[in-house]
């Protein structure tokens, strides 16, 4: 038996019955002496001291381990062998020292919302840092936040002091998974991607070391656009913050009972007038099967571009309404969305210069979205200050050229209708791809995407590949979609 004192002993043995296991496995005496030879030449893996206030494991038998297990979407219902409830950035770094003392691969979950499950697994650890939410507030207007936060407890903090991030809209979006795989909404046409206003960040490596990274650091580059569970796990973020506008408002135009070519040339209408729109501004066309719904955005008094689109809009749909000028905090709520798991299937139906990429597929696209219960085709605008030269050059966001970012989405209630809905679903994919559609924006991931490091990561994914030998290169932090060393 290993050389224990008390206190090691107990430090395991009080996270419960995963102490004992530990303890077990530290030193096996059916291990022949050419085996422990063997291993003797290797770097032994530090056995961590896993004290309650930094960290609590789980296994499935623990009560508290079904609700630490579910996810956002309910499609996935994974079974990781470990769950380590982390509290502090020592807590991750002892979780990562375990998995290297037990040999298994990490996962990292802070909000919960990968669309394909990265967030858990089957046969690994999953570092679960939803607990870590502190947040505090620098003389400069720079917000630190640990990477627990979900969107609306940040929106929360920052919108009473006038302050926002240009950052997405979905209230229980956690703001490590957003951010790392670049981020956008109302605000980023004029602010920039979400990992555009990231200054710092702390991150415990594949191996548990603590890193803290600023400046022109290409650790800190590498996760404005690369972090999502590749390589590090970020357990704290400094963001610049902006001043909030004092209103916000809201357009829609909305047409029904379409068919393919009314929804196409509506479409169409849609690209034509969003290349006028300010950087105030935001659109998103939603077909929703034979219902369509335009949703114009903007926070700045330069509405002309707004009202330009609008009104061109209006002539070809079959009801538009001009909201009032809100005041920010209300109007955002209107957008926080569904709050509990729920089963769905979304995935990136590509990033486009503009309609003529896709001209040749549409109708096919336009006619499948229209036939197929529960799909939804989306297109939201992109373009602004997130094509900038200086941004690009601090991260490894590699789509900045691309003005337009579409999704595809299908909803259901009951497990007996998933099958014919991701059916429908790869066969619009299919119709994209054939079209030649290739890049696609790492945080609406799809399984099935061919050559998805490239599709993700486009020209930084050397740069990529560097980081994660540098960081974790004995891929202890993996996901089906990680970067490969």
């Amino acid at each position: 038996m290993a050389n224990y004192n008390r206190r090691d002993f107990a430090k395991l043995v009080v996270l419960g019955g995963i102490g004992y296991t530990v303890f077990a496995c530290a030193d096996d005496p059916k291990k022949d002496a050419s085996t422990a030879t063997k291993e003797e030449e290797k770097v032994t893996p530090k056995i961590p001291e896993l004290l309650p206030e930094n960290i609590k494991l789980y296994q499935k038998a623990d009560a508290e381990y079904q609700d630490l297990a579910d996810r956002f979407n309910k499609r996935f219902q994974q079974s990781p062998t470990y769950i380590a409830q982390c509290f502090t950035t020592q807590g991750v770094a002892d979780a990562v020292e375990f998995a290297n003392y037990k040999d298994l691969k990490v996962v990292v979950k802070s909000g919960g919302h990968s669309f394909e499950g990265f967030s858990s697994t089957n046969d690994g650890l999953v570092v679960d840092v939803s607990a870590m939410k502190k947040m505090e507030w620098r003389p400069d207007h720079s917000l630190s936040v640990e990477t627990g936060c979900i969107l609306k407890e940040i929106y929360n903090e920052m919108l009473p002091k006038q302050r926002i991030l240009p950052s997405g809209s979905c209230a229980t979006v956690g703001i490590a998974g957003l951010t790392l795989g670049g981020g956008y909404g109302f605000f980023s046409r004029k602010y920039g991607l979400t990992c555009d206003s990231l200054q710092a960040i702390t991150i415990v490596d594949g191996q548990g070391n603590i890193r803290h990274e600023s400046g022109n650091s290409a650790i800190l580059k590498a996760c404005k656009g690369g972090g999502n569970g590749n390589f590090g796990i970020v357990t704290k973020m400094k963001f610049r913050t902006y001043q909030a506008p004092s209103f916000f408002q809201a357009y829609r135009c909305k047409a029904y009972k379409l068919d393919t070519a009314r929804a196409k040339n509506l479409l169409e209408t849609w690209f034509r007038y969003t290349r006028s729109l300010p950087n105030t501004a935001f659109s998103a066309f939603v077909l929703n099967g034979k219902t369509l719904t335009i949703l114009i955005t903007n926070y700045s008094n330069d509405n002309k571009g707004v009202m330009d689109m609008y009104n061109a809009l209006k002539e070809v749909s079959d009801k538009a309404t001009i909201g009032s000028k809100r005041p920010l905090p209300k109007a955002l709520k209107t957008f926080y969305g569904v709050q509990h798991p729920i089963y769905f299937k979304n995935a990136c139906a590509g990033l486009y210069k503009d309609f003529a990429e896709i001209e040749g597929c549409i109708d096919d696209v336009i006619s499948k979205v229209i036939s197929s219960r529960g799909l939804i085709y989306q297109v939201n605008t992109l373009g602004g200050n997130i094509n900038s030269a200086a941004s690009e050059k601090r991260s490894v966001y590699p789509h900045r050229s691309y003005p337009y970012l579409s999704e595809l989405q299908s909803y259901w209630d009951k497990p007996s209708q998933e099958v014919s809905r991701l059916v429908a679903f790869k066969e619009v994919q299919d119709r994209f791809y054939k079209q030649g559609i290739r890049a696609h924006y790492r945080n609406y991931p799809d399984i099935n995407f061919k050559d998805y490091e490239t599709a993700y990561y486009g020209k930084y994914l050397p740069e990529l590949k560097a980081i994660k030998k540098q960081l974790d290169p004995d891929n202890r932090i993996q996901h089906p979609q990680s970067i490969s060393l």
